[in-house]
């Protein structure tokens, strides 16, 4: 009889590509995943896996398993999606990632409004740049992600986005930058002005540096930081500007302590996504956060239904 533990070792060696990555990423060693595939393949009689020195590929054999499993674990998550009232559960925990503007200012009232509805439920909020949070949804140690921004240069067949809401810019400075006065500003008037960004390996800063590269404004970098608080202090005690999304500075501009300075005409907007692995189906208290932010977006209403619940679920393109 197959073993849905075994089968689910199975799906992580196929998924990962070697032994030692799915041993990773199920947090066991890579010698206890190769003896389990050995018994599974005893057996079957079968061999599953070609090994080779870049990795591991799928035999025929393996091939037809690797369709069968799917669909099992499909059939176990639907029964669970099915069965299940988070309401009732007497625990579960969902892990979310978010980048830094997302998970400092929107997770904590996202995750209070959940946990008002589910008190006996756990969110887990890990903070990353894009590279960190697409690796850890694609590794299984995210539910689900949510991305400010670009995902054009991390695009894998596993990957699946739901854009959320766009989201425009705003640039900000302090009382004692020259534009304090300014209700608005041409695009063209940021060329040569200085900038506190965030470090080079952001998606953001690649954003703005993009953005402005385009239209051909060379902004001056008058400090990099890692953290948006910082980047907030240090443009309200100095001479510099910032673009920032509007709920990151929103106190600051209400208390007098940030002026936002309109853009004429050329917006600068960014885009707010949800990311998952389209291969791993959402277990129900992943579906509940979900559902749970529909309010604040309504692109969630339009897809819910068809969230994957099981592995190599629907495929619901950007949006």
């Amino acid at each position: 009889m197959l073993d849905l533990y075994k089968l689910q070792i199975f799906l992580a060696v196929v998924q990962e590509g070697s032994f030692s990555a799915a041993g990773e990423r199920l947090y066991i060693t890579q010698s206890a995943v190769s003896q389990h595939i050995k018994d599974l393949e005893a057996g079957l009689g079968r061999p599953l896996f070609q090994r080779g020195w870049r990795g591991v590929s799928l035999t025929p054999e393996g091939k037809i398993l690797y369709r069968y499993a799917r669909q099992i674990f499909a059939l176990v998550a639907e029964a669970e999606n099915a069965l299940t009232d988070v309401e009732r559960v007497s625990g579960g925990r969902v892990s979310i990632g978010a980048t830094p503007g997302a998970a400092v200012y929107l997770a904590p009232d996202w995750v209070q409004r959940f946990r008002a509805r589910y008190p006996q439920l756990t969110v887990a909020l890990q903070t990353g740049v894009t590279a960190q949070i697409v690796a850890e949804v694609l590794s299984n140690r995210l539910d689900v992600g949510f991305i400010e921004g670009e995902l054009e240069s991390f695009r894998q067949p596993r990957l699946e986005s739901l854009a959320l809401q766009e989201i425009e810019q705003v640039v900000v400075v302090g009382f004692k930058h020259p534009w304090w006065e300014r209700s608005s500003a041409a695009i063209e008037d940021l060329h040569r002005q200085s900038f506190i960004v965030r470090p080079p390996n952001s998606q953001s800063r690649a954003w703005l540096e993009e953005t402005l590269r385009v239209r051909g404004i060379e902004p001056v970098i008058g400090a990099e930081f890692d953290n948006l608080e910082s980047i907030k202090r240090a443009v309200i005690a100095g001479m510099c500007l910032a673009v920032l999304p509007p709920y990151v500075v929103r106190d600051e501009v209400n208390q007098g302590l940030l002026h936002v300075v309109a853009l004429e005409g050329q917006p600068l907007r960014r885009t707010l996504r949800l990311i998952w692995d389209r291969d791993i189906h959402f277990a129900p208290v992943t579906r509940a956060f979900i559902e749970s932010l529909s309010g604040d977006y309504p692109a969630l209403k339009t897809i819910r239904d068809d969230l994957p619940d099981s592995q190599g679920g629907s495929h619901v393109p950007e949006r």
